[in-house]
């Protein structure tokens, strides 16, 4: 079954998956759109590549696709193992932090599975596609996004709903964990009627409570991500617009503009000094990263990095590497350090 809703973000937030320090020297930096090319190609998927994750530990890659994941290996090329679900497109994985368990969201379905075995769970309750998912940082809850309008944590141990977030009135995107796991932010945008305006919260993990309503993108929210310190939200939405938010607060801090195309996937690197944004959209040309400085929020650099609309972007947890996926059917790996010279070139 095909997906009413394909702009669905996918992320990670390196604060939940391991503890890492990036160099300020390995990160990629410049203006303009570069040509930096991936430092590897993984391509023979059927269909589109639709949401990516890497292991805590690095040494793995979990990229969705049609009634799939593929897992892949970093470091070599040929290694790939294929879980099957037949649940229609994965719209979102995750790793849960000790890396022993991986959440994949479908159709009206989470499954959480073993990667290293064949070994599956099924969460069932949301109806439509499940859009987003999240494990709490204590790797006992998962977050849920669905097409459905509500946004739901679910225990682990016995994959009973625990809470379910019901402010939303379009379909919920994207979600996202506090560092400190006691806050959830989640966001919302309809690809059917992509001129509504979406909305973003943060909410209370432990009650539901509704601490922070962000409003400002003038068109859906895609994905949403709060920083490793905790003390920002970043949104990305249709409208081409990277926003930035006081995670107190809600108050708007920053508009990143730059993308010519809906911004879909966001990742912080795991010391939080870097943003990496992911665009396309329904148009030929512009599917491309950005990096930004998130200290003054800059830009550094632009990488044209896919034929067709980027749909996810992760960082390894060494913060060395960023992967993407996309509409034209691949994954790509790329080395920051790479997209540095290419930078450095260009000026």
């Amino acid at each position: 079954m095909k997906p009413t809703y394909l702009w669905a973000c996918s992320l990670i937030v390196g604060g939940l998956i391991a503890a890492a320090h990036v160099e300020a020297e390995q990160l990629p930096f410049g203006n303009g759109e570069e040509t930096a090319k991936p430092q590897r190609e993984w391509s023979g998927f059927d269909e589109w590549t639709t949401s990516v994750a890497y292991s805590p530990d690095g040494k793995s890659l979990a990229v969705g696709t049609y009634n799939k994941i593929d897992i892949l290996n970093p470091q070599a090329e040929g290694e790939r193992k294929s879980i099957e679900l037949n649940t229609g497109y994965v719209q979102a994985i995750a790793y849960a932090p000790e890396g022993k368990l991986l959440a994949a969201g479908s159709y009206q379905t989470v499954t959480l599975i073993d990667p290293a075995g064949d070994d599956q769970r099924v969460l069932k309750g949301q109806r439509g596609y499940v859009l987003g998912v999240a494990f709490s940082p204590d790797g006992q809850t998962l977050a849920t996004a669905g097409e459905d309008e509500t946004a739901r944590l679910w225990n682990i141990a016995d994959g009973q709903e625990r809470l379910a977030f019901t402010e939303h009135r379009l379909p919920v995107t994207s979600v996202a964990f506090s560092a400190d796991g006691t806050l959830v932010a989640s966001a919302d945008g309809d690809a059917e009627q992509p001129r509504k305006k979406g909305t973003a919260y943060i909410w209370d993990a432990a009650t539901g409570q509704v601490r922070a309503t962000l409003n400002g993108h003038t068109r859906g929210i895609n994905c949403i991500a709060f920083s490793p310190d905790g003390k920002q939200v970043v949104t990305g939405g249709t409208d081409e617009t990277v926003r930035v938010w006081d995670a107190s607060t809600g108050k708007p801090l920053k508009m990143l503009e730059g993308h010519s195309r809906p911004v879909n996937a966001l990742a912080f690197s795991p010391d939080g000094k870097t943003l990496a944004t992911g665009g396309g959209g329904r148009f030929k040309g512009k599917n491309d990263i950005h990096f930004w400085q998130t200290e003054t929020w800059e830009p550094l650099t632009t990488i044209a990095a896919h034929e067709n609309r980027v749909t996810g972007v992760a960082y390894s947890p060494d913060g060395t590497h960023v992967v993407s996926t996309s509409y034209d059917k691949t994954a790509r790996l790329w080395n920051t350090r790479a997209a540095e010279k290419t930078s450095d070139s260009g000026q």
